[in-house]
């Protein structure tokens, strides 16, 4: 299920072949990102989540408000919380869970500080500039 204002950027792969994928509204998932469940495991991302570039999510849960870093994988079962920042090419291994308001990085990922409340307007704001941004193409680009 794709809710409302969620963009799908160039080259990202959605499989729900296996359990279902859900997109909260306003959420984005960047060029390249592979999105995939397992039995068992479906894929859970709230709105106003933005997934960057070339992030894996493998049957994982994303909470609302949080910013998922370029080149992340996110494994099967692991829960990351709302207002969380997962840095870019962090790794969350399975069942991992990520409380709220975190910022993560490394491989494993470990929380290495709070995010506050500026930071949490800033991922709220990213994902509002991908809707308009969204909205932009479609206005705006035409085949040739």
């Amino acid at each position: 299920q794709i809710s409302s204002n969620v963009s799908i950027w160039f080259a990202a792969t959605l499989r729900g072949d296996n359990e279902a994928i859900t997109i909260g509204e306003n959420s984005n998932i960047q060029d390249g990102c592979v999105l995939h469940t397992d039995p068992s495991y479906p894929l859970l991302i709230g709105s106003n989540v933005t997934v960057g570039h070339m992030a894996m999510l493998h049957g994982c849960t994303v909470g609302n408000n949080s910013l998922i870093g370029i080149g992340s994988t996110i494994l099967n079962g692991a829960v990351i919380g709302k207002n969380c920042v997962i840095g870019a090419h962090s790794f969350i291994p399975e069942n991992k869970v990520i409380p709220d308001n975190s910022v993560v990085m490394g491989t494993p990922g470990k929380v290495v500080r709070t995010v506050d409340a500026q930071q949490a307007a800033r991922i709220t704001e990213s994902a509002q500039k991908y809707v308009s941004k969204w909205k932009l193409y479609r206005d705006t680009l035409h085949p040739c």
